[in-house]
């Protein structure tokens, strides 16, 4: 398991869901989870959201379902000129405490079995964005039963168009029509996942394992995730070395780096900094400020 903060969302008493507007220069630079159920809308930002062993691109617009306690990070990937600006807004809320009563309806019983089944979490589908965005933005400027009312036709409408939404768990049945392409691909990044701390991983390897030459390969993984297969592998490790660092003072830099799958320190720490925007020294001492804040 992901070794990541608990987070506390601030409790209102008054209130069944929370509505959490954040406009801040970067997203919440650490691994964590929260027992709240996550309805996340991306207003300003782009970059990769990590989720549990899992990697997605987002960009401004992207709206995401995250179930309770699903560690992750979002991080933003900005340029060197580029304005750092991050704008969210998040319906956080617990199908299991205050409105849990509504769920127990018999007219209810669809939403809550789409709610249970919805724990590992999901991207919404790109044609609902603008719609699901209005109605999150409305939502915010409701308040009592109408908030309540509004906030349920929400979570009907993503039910409604729940065959749409991209799953955020490999363990989600893919849908029938997938193409042969993307299949070889699913299968690789799989491939990768269970085997990216392997030093001798290349693209050689990996290419064939999808049963495609190293530039098909290269050319159809950027067409359907968005990043090339090196930083997609180069994601996994510097995760896994997040979760070795934070873990336990047992393991060394230099341990950390082999463990994760890097032949050289030097191209680790390059590597590290590049993605989480610190060195693995400078992470490990904001992580444990950060832990010791919570």
């Amino acid at each position: 398991m992901m070794k990541s903060l608990q987070f506390s969302v601030p409790a209102d008493t008054n209130k069944s869901i929370r509505i959490q507007e954040d406009i801040m220069p970067n997203f919440y630079p650490y691994f964590h989870r929260h027992t709240e159920t996550q309805i996340m809308w991306i207003l300003k930002g782009h970059g990769t959201l990590a989720i549990e062993q899992n990697l997605f691109n987002f960009e401004a617009g992207d709206i995401f379902y995250l179930g309770a306690n699903q560690s992750h990070v979002f991080r933003g990937n900005f340029e060197k000129n580029e304005k750092q600006k991050v704008h969210s807004i998040s319906i956080f809320f617990d199908p299991h405490k205050k409105i849990a009563a509504f769920f127990d309806l018999p007219e209810f019983e669809e939403l809550k079995n789409f709610i249970s089944h919805s724990e590992v979490g999901f991207q919404v589908a790109s044609r609902l964005t603008k719609s699901i965005g209005e109605n999150i933005a409305a939502l915010q400027k409701t308040k009592g039963v109408d908030q309540i009312i509004d906030f349920i036709r929400i979570l009907n409408h993503l039910m409604q168009n729940r065959h749409l939404h991209i799953p955020l768990s490999p363990e989600k049945k893919l849908p029938d029509h997938i193409s042969d392409t993307d299949k070889r691909i699913i299968d690789a990044q799989t491939f990768i996942k269970k085997n990216f701390t392997q030093h001798k991983l290349t693209l050689d390897l990996i290419a064939k394992e999808a049963c495609m030459t190293p530039q098909a390969f290269c050319r159809s993984f950027k067409k359907r995730t968005r990043i090339t297969y090196i930083e997609y592998l180069n994601e996994l490790r510097v995760q896994r070395a997040c979760r070795l660092l934070t873990a336990s003072s047992m393991y060394s830099i230099s341990s950390v780096a082999f463990n994760s799958g890097f032949n050289s320190l030097t191209n680790f720490n390059r590597v590290f900094k590049s993605i989480m925007k610190y060195s693995p020294k400078e992470y490990l001492k904001h992580y444990k400020e950060a832990t010791i804040q919570q």
